[in-house]
């Protein structure tokens, strides 16, 4: 099918509150101590911490609309509520087929509702959050990955991994990359404060400006960089923070580098983040799948790998009995990389990480490592 704007399309959804989970609400303290594992939070820059979901896949963060609380959202449809963000249900007896990839937050009445998405484009509503329509049941090119709301919380849009745009409510669509050849696929999309257009993130760093959506930069062509997973616009609109998986946060246009200092990266993969309604701080989120403790090696040598591939920093080899290739997985203390190689010794729990660097290699030696899948 061809993507293009669904306009009050409702073809599947929920309203109101569904089975619940666990809610946590903490208060304001400091940022949460790396323990290694997903469903971590932390704290940058102005923005407090109020706590996290230790164990947790999640996928989503979306904060209150005070920026004194927010959510986080599981793969299983979980939600958890911290500091003055409530609780209006989750979706976890609703997201055993197709996992949950997104929340966003409404604005709508006192602003307490979030919307829940899933990669097959349902959408689920909760609170003050209303159900304008949904993609769920309808056969997709590619997987939804990402949703945005407008401000005034009447509408929002889900993006699918081939940049097909699909607009609902007072979501106006104003493009996409459907149908484009990508050099990689897309992964976030954020909102313009006007809510009169929106951008789309590539898994490359490469950002693509629609209706009102300023371009400001993108992070493409960086050798060896690390993936990123999330975008989030600055308040004025011009210009917008990208998170990788290894924790570190990118500033373009407007977007203040002082809201996310430097920091030690997290042990578990960063998959989504959220701004401070003042843009002086933000929070990240640790998730994927926690595939246990592998024995890890570097290799040094040119050439092609066994998916045909040429050797780079995105490369590990693997086991593909454990891993099946072109698996995305993050290993703690090297990154994000690509199951793209295979080896003779490589067997089972054993993974080896390529780098351009023989002697670095040697000195890396043998290390176990905790590794998670990521989406």
């Amino acid at each position: 099918m061809q993507f293009r704007s669904y306009m009050r399309l409702v073809t599947a959804g929920v309203v109101g509150a569904g089975s619940v989970a666990v809610m946590a609400v903490a208060g304001a303290g400091p940022a949460a101590a790396d323990s290694g594992t997903t469903g971590q939070v932390y704290a940058r820059g102005a923005a407090a911490h109020h706590g996290g979901a230790p164990g947790r896949s999640a996928t989503g963060l979306a904060r209150s609309r005070s920026g004194n609380g927010y959510w986080v959202a599981a793969t299983d449809g979980g939600v958890f509520a911290f500091g003055d963000a409530g609780f209006f249900g989750s979706a976890a007896a609703l997201a055993r087929r197709h996992p949950v990839v997104d929340i966003a937050a409404s604005n709508a009445g006192d602003g307490g509702g979030y919307w829940l998405a899933g990669s097959d484009g349902g959408v689920f509503a909760f609170g003050t959050a209303t159900f304008a329509g949904s993609v769920g049941g309808m056969p997709l090119n590619a997987p939804v990955v990402a949703m945005a709301a407008t401000p005034s919380g009447q509408g929002y849009w889900l993006v699918a991994r081939d940049g097909g745009v699909f607009a609902f409510g007072d979501a106006a669509f104003a493009g996409s990359v459907g149908g484009t050849a990508l050099n990689a696929p897309i992964v976030a999309m954020a909102a313009t404060p006007t809510g009169k257009g929106y951008w789309l993130l590539g898994g490359d760093g490469g950002v693509f400006a629609f209706g009102d959506a300023l371009f400001a930069g993108s992070a493409g062509d960086r050798p060896g960089a690390e993936a990123v997973v999330d975008v989030v616009a600055a308040p004025d609109g011009k210009g917008y923070w990208m998170a990788t998986t290894d924790g570190s946060v990118l500033s373009f246009g407007s977007a203040s580098s002082s809201a996310a200092p430097a920091a030690s990266p997290p042990g578990a993969p960063v998959v989504a983040a959220e701004a401070t309604p003042a843009g002086d701080g933000l929070w990240v989120v640790t998730g994927g799948v926690p595939l246990g403790e592998f024995g890890v090696t570097c290799y040094a040598l040119r050439g092609t790998t066994a998916s045909g591939a040429k050797v780079s920093d995105n490369v590990v080899a693997v086991d593909p009995r454990t891993i099946p290739l072109g698996t995305n997985v993050f290993v703690a203390g090297i990154g994000s990389r690509t199951a793209l190689d295979t080896g003779g010794a490589i067997n089972g729990r054993r993974l080896d990480v390529w780098h351009p660097s023989a002697a670095w290699c040697r000195e890396f030696g043998h290390r176990r490592l905790t590794t998670y899948r990521l989406p």
